[in-house]
């Protein structure tokens, strides 16, 4: 199968999830049941993706067209699963706490497993491979690893689903007030996307994580090419040298930015790691010599640990949640962690876009073996100052943000007044 075919199949999937991100925080918003809100949809969306997993890892033997009708609904049911357990997910999280300061550690913690679940997916199978390497085993599991892969992920994502459902009992106690969500309430669920846009404090916030998620986006599309033809460094090399110590460091950052958004305040922290990451990212990239390691792996530890800054940004955006609560009784955050989603996921559309257009731009070809010093600099101009001013537009949006503790308090204060 083509690999145009495959990205088109891609596309069709990332659309829906984009769409139906914002649809499933405002179910989860008006979900009525015993058990909560968010978490009855923990279990069945964790199944779901399971069995999606081997769908994906064991398709059939049959014609291009065919199997392209087959990975399109595989891919919408597989980001559908995902929707169905992220959303309600990221939504409860903002609301265990009203405390600023449990929130951001809530989002710290958060983001550190998943960055550390990231890290023993990607560690893991290569050092099975490695204790396994030229043995009978190692031919067979090269051989069956796809569909093997499906089934031992499979089991861990329905026991990941049923811990976050058990331990999470006593924190999902909201009942929205109300009749049940009928299907007819699915076209105002829609309209109220647009009434997020209205909280100006989510508005900031939502445009300075979209101009960052391009830049990401944009880093990682050509991260690669930048470090083989421009360092001149092998791919063993990146991952052992530069990827784990990234993901490394940022895992070490999280209590640090945890402290310091507690002394000095979430959005100046956030904005320092945002601005700092972006001034390091224009200057030291096209000036890194080729072929020394030192230097790319220091330039990852520090990266890595400025990066951990992002931990902040969802904890900023259940605190901007409370301002929409001054107008409204029930707290939303289904509603506005799917529109967040939402735009993330059109934010990293809009990187790859721009990263292909960059890429054939300067001429580049993928594949090849060694490219000209024109393309390899422009190459590193991308990977530089491009995706390095970026961050830095996204740290000035952020920095208009007139979110304080100061106003949090005041809002919370009407909030309960206003409320209970």
């Amino acid at each position: 199968m083509s690999a145009t075919l495959v990205g088109f199949a891609l596309a069709i999937a990332m659309l829906w999830d984009a769409v139906s991100d914002p649809i499933m925080g405002g179910i989860s918003d008006r979900t009525y049941h015993s058990q909560g809100r968010r978490r009855p949809f923990f279990i069945p969306g964790t199944i779901t993706l399971a069995a999606t997993f081997v769908l994906l890892f064991n398709p059939p033997l049959v014609s291009n067209t065919t199997i392209f009708i087959y990975l399109v609904l595989v891919f919408l049911l597989l980001n559908t699963a995902m929707t169905l357990v992220s959303v309600p997910h990221t939504a409860l999280a903002g609301e265990i706490s009203s405390d600023r300061h449990e929130r951001s550690k809530i989002f710290g913690f958060k983001r550190l497993f998943s960055t550390l679940g990231a890290l023993l997916g990607l560690i893991l199978p290569a050092l099975l491979m490695i204790a396994l390497e030229g043995s009978e085993i190692s031919q067979n599991l090269s051989e069956y690893s796809k569909s093997a892969s499906s089934l031992i992920i499979g089991p861990i994502v329905i026991a990941t689903g049923y811990i976050s459902y058990a331990v999470s009992k006593s924190f999902d106690r909201s009942k929205p007030k109300g009749k049940k969500l009928k299907l007819t309430d699915l076209g105002s669920l829609l309209c109220e996307q647009r009434e997020v846009l209205k909280n100006p404090l989510f508005r900031i916030l939502l445009f300075a994580f979209a101009v960052a998620a391009v830049g990401r986006t944009l880093n990682a599309s050509i991260a690669l090419y930048y470090y083989e033809y421009f360092l001149l460094l092998n791919e063993k090399q990146v991952v052992m040298f530069i990827l784990l110590p990234f993901f490394l460091c940022l895992v070490v950052s999280v209590p640090f930015w945890i402290w310091l958004a507690k002394k000095c305040g979430k959005k100046n922290a956030a904005f320092w790691g945002v601005i700092t990451l972006g001034c390091s990212t224009v200057v030291v990239y096209p000036l890194m010599p080729s072929g020394i390691l030192l230097f790319p792996l220091i330039n990852a530890i520090v990266g890595g640990f400025m990066a951990g800054a992002i931990v902040l940004m969802d904890s900023l955006v259940a605190d901007s949640i409370d301002y929409d609560r001054l107008r409204v009784p029930n707290a939303r955050e289904g509603l506005y962690f799917g529109v967040w989603k939402m735009v993330t996921k059109i934010s990293r559309a809009v990187g790859l876009l721009i990263a292909g257009v960059f890429l054939d731009g300067i001429g580049f070809v993928a594949g090849i073996k060694v490219v000209s010093s024109d393309v390899s600099y422009n190459l590193a101009l991308i990977f530089g100052p491009v995706v390095g001013m970026l961050f830095i537009g996204a740290g000035a949006i952020l920095w208009t943000l007139p979110l304080d503790n100061k106003l949090h308090d005041r809002i919370q204060k009407i909030i309960l007044k206003r409320w209970g």
